[in-house]
């Protein structure tokens, strides 16, 4: 089975010695689907320069100190870019520590940290930056409610769905992307891109949270929208011998009956068009009652 390609942000790597060293990848640019260019820091200074295959394998790597070539001066010089533009944050070292910890934890002393969190990940988004915050929340984050996560499901609201797909792959924060389907209405043709990769890997359990949420939060009138998530849901249950189909209709005809005060029969031959997804939902209905 094929395993999602990784990620080496906030990972440790350890030097033979006797003083067993190690340094921090904080910085990595993915160069295709076989290699990702990697900086590794001590604190907040960055040491070596690694060019890592899928596996981990070190394919390369030199101190900065003693070597450079393009790739790694590329690497610097977009990472000091990153340094400057988060300055004008003014997000500090105690504000960072607090956003490790939940609402209902953290202090809050800079009443905008919500703001300056939501804006950094926004403008990662935008760039395709390695995240810092989500780095941090991989190295020392202990609550999966922090601030740093909840600000990005905000920044997810607000950012262009398609590049948010690629920043969360990128992280591998893969259980944020069916965050997406709140937003998907916007962004109709990533729905098949989206569960495509996915599924591709066999992780299905991306694909069925995923057309979930989309299912609670499109417009039962969106047809295109609807149909395709039907027919992928039934592709998942062809694939799988799974129940999905079922129950992403349970979510819509519980919609149907609670906005429309409809039935959902009448419903569905107003909006479902497509024959192939027809004849599935009366398989599917024949087999089990829904809704």
């Amino acid at each position: 089975m094929k395993n999602l390609p990784p990620s080496y942000l906030g990972k440790k790597v350890f030097i033979d010695g006797p003083d067993a060293k190690f340094y921090v990848v904080r910085y990595e640019e993915h160069v295709g689907k076989k290699k990702t260019h990697c900086l590794l820091f001590d604190q907040d200074t960055p040491v070596i320069f690694a060019v890592l295959s899928d596996e981990g394998a070190f394919l390369d790597s030199f101190y900065l100190s003693k070597k450079s070539n393009q790739a790694s001066t590329n690497a610097v010089e977009t990472y000091e870019e990153i340094v400057q533009r988060k300055k004008q944050y003014r997000v500090t070292q105690d504000d960072l520590r607090d956003a490790l910890k939940p609402k209902s934890e953290a202090k809050m002393k800079n009443e905008n940290i919500m703001k300056h969190l939501v804006d950094e990940h926004l403008e990662d988004i935008k760039n395709q930056w390695p995240s810092r915050l989500l780095t941090l929340q991989k190295t020392d984050g202990k609550s999966e409610e922090s601030l740093i996560n909840e600000a990005l499901s905000e920044a997810i609201r607000q950012a262009n769905a398609n590049k948010s797909f690629d920043f969360l792959v990128s992280h591998r924060y893969d259980h944020f992307v069916p965050q997406l389907g709140f937003v998907m209405e916007k962004y109709p043709n990533l729905l098949p891109q989206v569960t495509d990769y996915y599924l591709e890997y066999n992780e299905t359990k991306i694909v069925k949270q995923l057309l979930i949420n989309t299912c609670e939060s499109v417009s039962l009138d969106d047809t295109p929208l609807i149909e395709s998530v039907l027919s992928l849901a039934r592709k998942i249950d062809h694939i799988h011998y799974s129940s999905v189909l079922k129950l992403v209709l349970s979510i819509l005809f519980k919609r149907v009956k609670q906005d429309r005060k409809s039935s959902p029969k009448a419903w569905l031959n107003d909006t479902v068009h497509d024959k192939a997804i027809r004849h599935s939902i009366v398989a599917a209905l024949k087999s089990k009652k829904t809704g």
